[in-house]
């Protein structure tokens, strides 16, 4: 039996941005905020101090019922995939801004970050439109990394983090597409040299490609922009198609 709950965020996030913040860390707003973050996961990966933006996606998200939508997803994977155990989600409004980079934070939150066991976090950046499919693409993502790690561990390698994003997008259903000839090549090739490599430069720059390793400072290996994930991806299509979900993932596929 599989129990999918949902961290509160969206309501504690609502209440907390109504807040003043006038006094940085001395504000009403800031004050409230740590003293909820210590005990609610997800809550830490706010940005407390956003300007109004932050008040208006969340908001947006609550009218959606997107905390709803999310364990919706998270449920309907499980249950595809045949996994027993319990879950959380939260749902996570990041902001950009001056500490708030979004391809870093979304490279290092698929990386190199520590995972809480059972716990996965569904971002939303502000400003952005509200799509139902689009959070349930991401919960259905989540949860199965969460479902992922569980079963295999943190996701510590280039080889790992390519059969879980791989996994993760297969089930969910990509947006990246299918990979060309030349990104097959280059991306088999990094991994072949790679594989086992666990400096996060390593996942990101084969994983992201070149525009993100550029970005970030890293090494840039000859790879087109999320050539890696459709290159996972395919081959977690392949296992899926003949082992079915409930054992693909269960079984990553060999990333060389």
């Amino acid at each position: 039996m599989t129990t999918i709950r949902i961290a509160p965020t969206l309501e504690a996030m609502e209440a907390i941005y109504r807040l003043p913040r006038t006094g940085g860390p001395a504000s009403p707003r800031f004050q409230r905020y740590v003293e909820l973050a210590e005990t609610h996961f997800g809550l830490p990966a706010y940005n407390p101090m956003a300007g109004d933006h932050a008040l208006e996606t969340v908001e947006r998200l609550i009218a959606a019922d997107a905390e709803m939508v999310v364990r919706q997803a998270g449920e309907a994977v499980a249950a595809r995939c045949h996994f027993q155990g319990d879950i959380t989600l939260a749902v996570v409004l990041a902001a950009p801004g001056l500490w708030t980079d979004r391809l870093a934070t979304e490279v290092h939150y698929r990386t190199s970050a520590p995972r809480v066991p059972g716990s996965g976090m569904v971002f939303h950046w502000t400003r952005e439109p509200v799509e139902p499919a689009v959070l349930t693409r991401e919960a259905a993502a989540e949860t199965v990394r969460v479902m992922w790690t569980s079963e295999h561990g943190p996701a510590t390698t280039v080889a790992a983090i390519l059969a879980r994003e791989g996994m993760a997008y297969a089930i969910a259903s990509s947006p990246f597409g299918s990979p060309d000839a030349a990104e097959e090549r280059a991306v088999s090739d990094g991994v072949e040299i790679l594989a086992e490599s666990t400096a996060p430069a390593d996942m990101a720059s084969i994983l992201y490609g070149d525009p993100a390793a550029d970005a970030l400072g890293w090494q840039p290996l000859g790879i087109a922009d999320r050539a890696g994930y459709r290159w996972a991806v395919a081959r977690a299509e392949q296992l899926l198609a003949t082992q079915g979900p409930a054992t693909a993932w269960r079984r990553p596929a060999p990333v060389r």
